[in-house]
């Protein structure tokens, strides 16, 4: 066998570990959790179950029934990307902290086995004796029972599917063919040359999405594949494929699904319609389907439907036989006045109770068209924004949240914004800088801004700093709003900007965020803005709290003390897939994409709704 599979047996003990039980408390352990919910990434049908690696962990659906019912959910310790049943009752899903193990019920409810933090796997493949994963670098193969690394493969890029063909092991590579290893070594590996997107296996025939070379079936029966045909090549994008029977179900991204009958042997298109399918798998005559929409920038944004099942028996008009329905998402935005959450969750604008930690509650929502993806707060306003529109809020009454304006900055996505003086500014990446009134005119009006490309924005009183193309700070001064003007620039590069007011212990600092840490800079001077120190970091996003600045990434909350900026402490906090922090008053809350996160001690709760007062 070729020498890029070695074998070798290294006994690994799995353990479970406390996950913070090394890490200093520096908030509060007290947490809670609002509006948890997935989005599948990846399907596994088994009879009448559909197991669902959702990024918050895995799902469960019963499927029997004409209402899916979802039976349950695991949340893994990292976001979930893929999943893979090993016989009948034993799952493992693949995360981005390792491999965890799942013990599965007949009714479907599930149990943590083991996690395995050794080897990270994004892409996992089962034939009932050996797991193979898509690792750094590779393929690993672990003897499903022993979990012992059995092979490795080295490969220059990341296959985008694995399948399994007995004891062959099948890796599809984009661009360069479906790799083929015999992991017994009776074999050496075979490359079949063709622009591999995604792999089905039914019986001794392999079906290949090839992207724009068609839909190309192989059979497998013999030591080297035998090409059997080739359907709808330059006709359509053939991006991931489902095979059950005598239907093939092939996706067309975004929202695009075709169907194959398979009947007489050969591939026949029979159907087309439009449904968004990132996440497809088939059983018998059925069809479980779940996708991202899109907007006009290719920004994705959930549907609400984590799972949606089609019937096929009629292979020219597929009909939609039943679907689950939940949050959509994603969760990402959040601010907070330590009591009160106000959250994007596209497209709603959500208000929630966060004054119990344990215990926290939606008391409002407001579906905004066009919404963005960031909020700010500033007194009994809220603004929404970041994908090249701006929704001013009142929020006087939490209860009752009301749009007052939107400002249509004839860009998008990514944008930034902020309260200045008596205006609000906005960043964006395509149409420059925009200093709008939102007060004194019908509709909002743009009355002063700056050509080029921003995105991102931090202001107060007559200064603004906001972030061009990425690699520089660039100050405005704004004393004259009708015409802005640059005061300075300083090259950091960044993605977050915040404002830190000045506290006991510190002066007012300017926080950037970049790509390789945080910045803190004195803005003593607001126009002349000067970096006092830089703490190396890999965050996503940032947001500060008297003394204290959190940094959230993927898995991890960490603190910083700004009156002496010098290491990064772990915090005990666990987000999955951070997308923005938000702290006041010891209260932490966290927009995690699959759920609101909140930390810290009880807060004063909200004052009661307001009760109209009664007529006669």
């Amino acid at each position: 066998m070729s020498a890029t599979i070695a074998f070798g047996a290294l006994v690994r003990r799995i353990t479970i570990t406390l996950l913070f039980a090394c890490i200093p408390l520096v908030a509060s352990a007290q947490s809670g959790e609002w509006g948890s919910r997935g989005n599948s990434h990846r399907f596994v049908a088994h009879g009448n179950l559909v197991f669902a690696a959702d990024g918050r962990g895995v799902a469960v659906y019963d499927v029997s029934q004409p209402a899916i019912r979802r039976v349950a959910v695991a949340e893994t310790q990292a976001e979930s990307s893929d999943l893979a049943l090993i016989g009948e009752s034993d799952l493992a899903v693949a995360t981005r902290a390792g491999v965890e193990r799942f013990s599965v019920a007949a009714d479907g409810s599930l149990a943590r086995t083991s996690v395995d933090g050794d080897e990270i796997a994004s892409i996992v493949a089962c034939n009932g004796r050996d797991l193979a994963g898509v690792t750094p670098g590779g393929i690993t193969v672990w003897d499903a029972a022993t979990r012992i690394a059995v092979a490795r493969v080295l490969l220059p890029s990341p296959p985008a599917a694995l399948a399994w063909h007995g004891d062959t092991l099948l890796a599809a590579v984009m661009g360069v063919g479906v790799h083929i290893y015999d992991i017994s070594g009776a074999h050496d590996p075979i490359v079949v040359p063709e622009d591999a997107r995604d792999l089905a296996i039914d019986g001794d025939t392999l079906f290949v999405a090839a992207g724009a070379h068609g839909l190309v079936t192989y059979d497998l029966s013999a030591a080297t594949p035998k090409l059997l045909g080739r359907s709808g090549d330059g006709a359509i994008d053939f991006a991931t494929i489902a095979v059950s029977g005598s239907r093939a179900f092939v996706t067309e991204q975004p929202d695009r699904i075709h169907v194959f009958d398979l009947t007489s042997g050969v591939p026949v298109l029979t159907a087309t319609f439009e449904e968004p399918g990132q996440a497809i798998a088939a059983s018998g005559m059925r069809l479980f389907v779940s996708g991202m929409l899109f907007d006009a920038f290719g920004v994705a944004g959930n549907t609400g439907t984590p799972l949606r099942l089609f019937d096929a028996t009629d292979p020219s008009v597929p009909r939609l036989a039943g679907e689950f329905r939940d949050f959509a998402g994603p969760l990402s935005g959040a601010a907070t006045d330590g009591t009160l959450a106000y959250v994007s969750d596209r497209p709603f604008f959500r208000v929630i109770d966060v004054s119990t930690t344990t215990a926290p509650r939606e008391i409002a929502s407001l579906q905004v068209d066009g919404s963005g993806d960031r909020v700010k707060v500033k007194g009994n306003r809220a603004i929404v924004y970041g994908r090249g529109d701006v929704q001013l809020i009142d929020i006087s009454n939490p209860y009752a949240p009301r749009v007052i304006k939107v400002f249509h900055s004839s860009g998008g996505p990514p944008s930034g914004a902020a309260f200045a003086r008596n205006t609000i500014v906005e960043a964006n990446t395509y149409s420059g800088f925009h200093v709008v009134d939102f007060d004194n005119f019908a509709e909002p009006l743009q009355i002063g801004g700056l050509k080029g490309h921003y995105s991102d924005a931090a202001a107060e009183g007559d200064t603004a700093w906001i972030m061009y193309m990425g690699s520089m700070l660039v100050t405005v001064d704004l004393s004259d709003p009708h015409n802005a003007r640059i005061a300075n620039t300083t090259v950091v590069g960044g993605i977050r900007t915040e404002i830190v007011p000045a506290t006991a212990r510190h002066p007012e600092l300017l926080l950037v965020l970049s790509a390789d840490g945080v910045h803190l800079l004195s803005i003593a001077n607001s126009l002349n803005p000067i970096q006092t120190s830089f703490v190396p970091a890999s965050s996503v996003a940032v947001n500060a709290d008297g003394d204290i600045a959190w940094l959230a990434s993927a898995g991890l909350v960490e603190s910083l003390d700004l009156t002496n900026p010098a290491v990064l402490q772990p915090a005990a906090m666990h987000p999955v897939a951070p997308m923005d922090i938000a702290a006041s008053g010891g209260k932490v809350v966290i927009a995690d994409r699959y759920s609101l996160r909140v930390y810290g001690p009880n807060t004063p709760p909200p004052p009661p709704p307001r009760r109209r007062p009664s007529g006669r």
